[in-house]
Parts: C-alpha cells; structure tokens; sequence
C-alpha cells in the first residue's frame, strides 16, 4: 500500500499532527462522508501483536514487529490509517503505542494514559488486546489503566448514561484451553469490581458501566503457531464491522459529529487531555525524590562497602573471633543512614522513609556476611571449650552429669559471646543462632558418647577374639565328644564377660537403652561369628582331622600307650572303634550346634553319620573302597545317600551337607584301609615268630646233654613235679608278661617295661597259685580236671603247630616264608620290616 494510507497523528513527544490530520481527512473523502463512517482504535500491551491484528482484520499497514530482531517498540505515538477491506462504512483506524514499555520506563506512563483516553473519546469501537493467559492478573490485564482512563473519562467529558456507548471490544489473545465463557465471567467481574472501586462524579454514583460501555468479546489463536486460523478468524471479526451481520458492531449515533469536522474535534480532544494534570503521574516532587533518594542512597551504600574500617573488620571476621565487631560494625550502620538522613531530608518524606528502610536492609545484608563469620568462630570456640572441659572433668563425676554441666556453660557462653557480635540497630533474628548453637551443642555431647560407645565396642571385639577365638580353635581342633555343648557354655560366658564389663564402662553414660541393646547385640554376633568362622575353617579340613583321629585311636590304647599287634591284639575291635571315632568328628563338624532348639535335626545328623561308621561298613570296607558308598545307605527314616541336605536345619548352620559327608567319608575309608591292612600284616607276622621252633640240631642238642638230667627226673617224681609246677609257673608270669610284645618296642623300652612290670606279676601269679593250692586241698579231684583239661589244651596246640611226618618242619617254614613275603608285598618299599627282623633272629 502506498504510504499515504497511514499517518502519525501524535508523535513519542506528545505533539499533535494537526496539518496531517486535517489532509489526511480530505485526500480519503471522510469530510465528505458525513456520519457514514466509523472510528476504530486498538490499545494494549507493547509487542502484543496489536499492529499485526488491525492489518489482519482490516487491511492496514501498520509496521509490524520484527520478531528476529528481537522485542522492542515498534509503535511510537498514534498513528493513523483508513481500513482498505472494508468499504462501508468508512473504517479510520487508530494505532495506539502499546503500554508497559522498556523504553519508556516504569515511572513514565502518563502518555500511555492520555494516548488510552484519547481512543476512549474518539472511537466507536476501542479494541483491548490482551492475552487470555492475563486473564485473572492485576497489572498483566491492564486494570490499572482500565480504572484511570475510567476515571478521567467521567471527569472530563462527562458523558450522558445510555447515550452513546462507547463499543468495548476485549479481544482475547493467544487463547488457551479455558473456555472463552469463563474468560468472560472471570473478566466482567473484574471490570465491576474496577467500576466500583474507581471515584466517580456525584451525578454518576448510581451508574454502572453497562450505562457508558458496551462490552463485547472474541478470541484468537496464536498468530505463530497457527498463523492460518489466526486469519481465518480475522475475517470473521472484519465481518462484524459491517452492516450486513447480524452481530454488527456498527453503531449508528445521532451525536455524532460529521466527518468535515473530525480533525478538529480530535486536535481538541488531544488539549484537553495533554492540559489534564491528574494523567501526569507520578508527580514532580515525587518523582525528584524517588530519583535522588535513590541516589543518596547507592551513595552511601558505595562509602559504606569502601570503608577502610569496614575493610579491615571484614578481614579480621575472616581470620577468628572479634571481641568488639558488634559495636565496630554497628557504628558503620549508624554512620551510613546518619549520612543519609542528612542528604535525603529535604525531600518529599514518604519516598525518604521507603528507600530508608531499603538502605538499612541492603546495609545489614552487606554486614550480615561478616556476622555469619562471627558466628561461625563463636560457636567453634564453644565447642572447643566444651571438649577442653570434658576432658579436664572430675574422674569422680559420672560423664552425664559432666555432660550436663558442660553443655549449660557452653550454651551460656554462646549468648554473651553472641551479645558482644550482635550488631545494634540490624533487625536480625538472634534466638534461632541460639537454638542451633544449642541444638549443635547436643549433638556434640551425643557424638563423644557415640565415640564412647565405639571405643566399647572394640575393646569388646578385642576380648571377644582372645577369649573365643582361640579356645573355640583349640576345641575344634581336639573336637571332644561334648565339643559343642562346651563351645556353647564358652560363648555364653565369653558374651556375658564381655557384656558385663561394656556396661561397667558405660556406667555414667546414659546411653539410651536402644543403643546399649543394640551394642550388646552386636558383640553376641560378633563372637557366635568368631565360632562360626572356626567351625567352617575346622569343617574344610574334615578330613585330615578324620584321618588323625583314626590314627589316634586305632594305634593307642585306653591308657594312651601305642599299640603292638601281636597275636592277640583286636585289630577289628580297635579298627571299628577308631570308625566310630572319625564318624563322630565327622558329625561334630557338618553342623554348627550353638542352638540347643535343633537337637531334633542334629540328632538326624549324628545317626546318619555314625551309621557309616557300623560293624557292616567297617567289615565291607576291608574288602574294597567303593563298599563305602553301599554302607552308607542307612536303615533309619534319614536317606543320606539320596539326600542333598539336612532335615530341618536352616543353611546357615550347615557346614557339610549330606554329599560332601558321603564324599568325606568314601575318601576317609579309603586311605584308613593301608592302616588295618598294615596292622594285620604285623600281627601276623608276630605270629608266626612266635610260632617258631628251635631248629633240629638243637632240639637233638638238648636231648643229649639233657639225657641224665632228664632220667633223673624221671626217676625222682618229686624233681618231675616240682620240675612241672616251675614249668607252669614260669609259663603263667610270661605270658602275663607279654614279653614277645613289650620287646617289639626294642630292647630298652622292653627291659624297663618289664621290669616294671615283673614284681606286681609275680605276686598276682603267686597269689593265684597259693588259691588253686588251697583249692587242691580242699577238693583235689576237682584241681587234677581242670589240670587235665590245661594239659590237653597245651596238647592240641602243639599238634596244631607241630607237624607229626617228617615234612612238618619244611612245611612250616615254607608257610611262614610265604606269609613273610606276602606281608614284604604289601608293606611300601623305604619302611622296616617287622617281619624281617622276627627273620633274622
């Protein structure tokens, strides 16, 4: 469009247009027009796309914000345009610089009043563009302007009710979700609320604003977003500035003046509104005193922060306590609003007093950062206090009561120390630096007791670990048939010692009796976890403990001596009795029994694994290894060959389960077998040495230098009998003796056995001969039966071993030879046999 369709009518400085106007009425015809055309002017917030609506709906060019180049003025002044699509009526648009600007500042808002109450005056229809998001808002909505050009509408122009009422066209902008009806119901009762609130004339105190205004309303979508239903809907709003819709905004007024005469009347409508001082707020003074206040006091604030005093007691703040900041800082504050009741008193006094109080508020944040300071070495300087207090209290008060004390002194120290910081005239709060001095003061006094109850602890720990750690080591290690029972009885008494002296040393302390359960707790744990830990230590190395105790017991007596297999030693007693003794170890170490409520699933335990330890599982054992697996197949309820866990125990306390048992146990049967085997072939070995007959040289040797001797004997029954009891009696004290055994141990261990042994077998077998003789005497044929029976005992052994052809010898010494080397065979290659020596002698 040419540039002569729109014309500045007032410029930014307030001055009126008067030759353009009148011009700009005559080149588009509106003098000729008469009343046949209609005035449309449009306020609002700057940059609210005010421009972009009035060219949209009517086809002006009005200069549009560039938004890339970012947000700022584009309306300065009213400006004028004839709306180009709409033909008739004849359409004069007013395009109002848009209120609540930067450029013009928060203080500088008396044009847009006037430039506001000039559209009310003049046009038919006023456009109020505001965002529907303002709706409900204060200054957002543009009610303060609303309720001033109100005011100074009725004062100045005093219109007649009912007349000619002004069209007030709100368009919503930017609409939301809320519906268009409740924007209205929300905004009517804003602007009744407005109508009301505002001074009216005397002759308008009846009226509402219905009499003077007549309020229409429309909505609009975001012109960026939805640039096309933005103009789709402008054309619907141009449509109702026309005559022919029904809802026409198009008011017809016979007051209205024609169009040769309407330059004029809007040059005096702009006079009478320029002259109406009550639009030019805020007022001089006002303002003066609002812009050199301020000034004052920046002034004094600067001087205040450039202080070489206030310097040098910000610095000291920094490095420890100040004894007399609160005056030295309090005498800054003063001398800073002295100065500025001094510059700032001839001005008007309500702006005084309001950046006054600004002053001391932004003076004291100033000060406040160097009071925290203070603060903080106040309160580190109690709690130091305190700890130096405590530590030098009396050994005979209990540590509450010096706690207690303390805390009292520390507490009060901190308030005089606080009275001697505090800044007088700062309207700062000094009880909350109390209560948290106090509240931090507590929690001092609660974490030297928590270090109290620490150090408790580990001194508990560390007893608990000497006086549970190494005897529970050693019982494992010996793993006695009451092993746990006395492993119980031990953590019992080692907790309760433990325990005992906590709470001596506690004594005093008033540790909450949460805290002291909990501690006793603790060290229960701890120790059950010292057993526990011993336990599975001793259970993975089950076996070699196994293997040792079997050797302990399969090759030591009742009286602890080591055993010598000879012919009559109980190799199977003493095998199945060393089972029995490994099966217990074994069942010791699969559970841990420091719970006495678990005997009913122990006891299934201990069945189970003594039962491998049977006559039937020792005797299959000596015929092969894998015999160990088939014995374990218990004949109780308990399966353990087909079972991967313990009845009724929890797995916590499990330390072998039924597999790792049975694979023990296999393992453990069969390395123990070497040891039977070795002590049988021993035994028979020493059997067959005591077997042995002198050789034949000798025997004819001894009957030949015998030979007088012996038919003597025959001759003197007397010499015969004595001769047979000598025999007897000699006989009886060497077996008794075992010498054949004791001299197995070697020579000198033998004689010093023997010798030991002689003296209390000779009178026992004394004692017994003296018995059987009285016992002849008494009953003689009684005695020559059981002799008789001895003697044909005696009888039938020799001819068990001596053969009655002449081959009975070689034979005997062919078996015996076989028997050597059978056991020379099954013996490993490096050891001393046993056999060999019996060879050798």
């Amino acid at each position: 469009m040419a540039q002569s369709h729109i014309l500045q009518v007032v410029n930014g400085d307030g001055e009126f247009n008067e030759d353009g106007v009148q011009s700009f009425i005559r080149q588009h015809s509106i003098s000729d027009a008469g009343v046949g055309y209609q005035v449309v002017a449009i306020t609002g917030p700057q940059s609210s796309g005010k421009s972009t609506l009035m060219n949209a709906v009517f086809g002006s060019t009005f200069e549009e914000m560039d938004a890339m180049s970012g947000r700022r003025q584009t309306t300065k002044g009213i400006w004028l345009a004839l709306g180009q699509k709409i033909q008739e009526p004849r359409t004069l648009l007013l395009d109002l610089e848009g209120s609540d600007g930067r450029e013009r500042g928060e203080d500088d808002n008396s044009f847009e009043r006037q430039s506001s109450l000039f559209a009310l005056a003049v046009a038919d229809v006023l456009l109020v563009n505001m965002w529907a998001k303002d709706v409900g808002r204060e200054a957002g909505a543009g009610k303060p302007l609303l309720k001033t050009i109100f005011q100074v509408n009725l004062k100045l122009f005093t219109p007649a009710p009912n007349k000619r009422r002004t069209v007030l066209l709100f368009v919503f902008r930017d609409r939301t979700r809320t519906p268009l009806a409740r924007l209205i119901e929300t905004w009517e009762e804003d602007l009744r609320q407005m109508w009301a609130s505002i001074t009216k004339p005397p002759d308008y105190e009846g009226c509402d604003i219905t009499d003077f205004f007549e309020m229409v309303y429309s909505s609009l979508p975001n012109f960026e977003e939805k640039e096309e239903d933005f103009r789709a809907e402008s054309v619907l709003l141009r449509r109702r500035f026309t005559d022919e819709n029904e809802d026409t905004l198009v008011r017809v007024s016979r007051d209205k003046l024609p169009g040769d005469a309407l330059a004029l009347s809007l040059q005096k409508v702009w006079e009478v509104i320029r002259d109406q001082k009550d639009l030019n707020l805020p007022a001089h003074k006002v303002m003066v005193a609002n812009i050199r206040c301020a000034e004052i006091m920046e002034e004094q604030l600067r001087c205040l922060a450039e202080d070489q005093a206030w310097a040098s007691l910000r610095q000291e703040s920094e490095k420890g306590l100040v004894p007399n900041f609160g005056s030295r800082a309090g005498a800054l504050l003063d001398s800073c609003i002295t100065g500025y009741e001094q510059e700032a008193r001839y001005f008007e006094e309500g702006v005084r007093h309001v950046k006054q109080d600004e002053l001391v508020e932004r003076a004291q944040a100033l000060l406040h950062g160097a009071f925290s300071q203070q603060l903080v070495h106040l309160r580190r300087n109690i709690l130091q206090q305190l700890d130096a207090d405590m530590v030098s209290r009396d050994p005979s008060e209990t540590f509450a009561a010096s706690a207690a004390r303390c805390q009292a002194r520390a507490v009060s120290g901190f308030q005089e120390g606080l009275q001697s910081i505090a800044v007088k005239g700062a309207s700062w709060d000094l009880q909350q630096p109390v209560s948290d001095a106090a509240l931090e003061i507590d929690a001092h006094i609660n974490k030297l007791r928590a270090q109290k109850l620490s150090e408790v602890e580990q001194d508990g720990r560390k007893g608990l670990s000497s006086s549970v750690g190494g005897p529970a080591g050693s019982l494992l290690d010996s793993c006695p048939a009451d092993l746990w029972p006395r492993l119980r009885r031990l953590l019992s008494a080692s907790v309760s010692k433990a325990c005992k002296k906590a709470e001596d040393d506690l004594a005093g302390y008033e540790v909450p009796e949460a805290d002291r359960e909990a501690l006793m707790k603790r060290l229960g744990s701890f120790a059950q976890a010292k057993v526990e830990a011993a336990a599975h230590e001793a259970a993975n190395t089950a076996l070699p403990r196994m293997k040792e105790r079997f050797a302990e017991v399969f090759s030591k007596d009742e009286t602890g001596m080591m055993r010598s297999w000879g012919p009559r030693a109980n190799i199977p007693a003493a095998n199945q009795k060393a089972r029995e003794a490994a099966a217990q170890l074994l069942a010791q170490l699969a559970v841990i029994r420091l719970d006495a409520k678990q005997d009913n699933g122990i006891s299934v335990v201990d069945a189970a694994v003594m039962e491998q330890a049977s006559d039937k599982a020792a005797s299959s054992s000596q015929d092969s290894i894998t015999s160990a697996d088939t014995a374990a197949s218990s004949t109780s309820a308990f399966d353990m060959v087909a079972a991967s866990e313990w009845p009724d125990l929890p797995a916590d306390v499990v330390l072998l389960t039924p597999a790792q048992c049975r694979m023990l146990w296999r393992q453990f049967s069969s390395d123990s077998v070497y040891a039977v085997q070795q002590a049988q072939a021993t035994q028979e070995a020493n059997r067959a040495a005591t077997n042995r007959w002198p050789p034949f040289w000798a025997i004819a040797a001894m009957v030949l230098l015998g030979f007088d001797e012996f038919i003597a004997v025959l001759y003197n029954p007397l010499w015969l009998l004595l001769g047979l009891v000598i025999f007897l009696f000699g006989k009886t004290v060497y077996q008794e003796l075992d010498v054949d055994t004791e001299m197995q141990r070697g020579m000198l261990p033998g004689a010093m056995a023997l010798s030991a042994k002689f003296v209390p077998v000779v009178q026992q077998v004394s004692r017994k001969t003296l018995e059987a003789v009285k016992e002849f005497v008494a009953d003689p044929k009684a005695l020559t039966d059981k002799v008789q029976e001895k003697v044909a005992h005696v009888g039938a052994s020799v001819r068990e071993h001596v053969a009655p052809d002449s081959h009975s010898a070689t034979a005997g010494t062919s078996s015996r030879a076989g028997a050597l080397s059978e056991v020379r065979q099954r013996r490993p290659a490096g050891e001393v046999e046993l056999t060999d020596q019996h060879s050798s002698t």
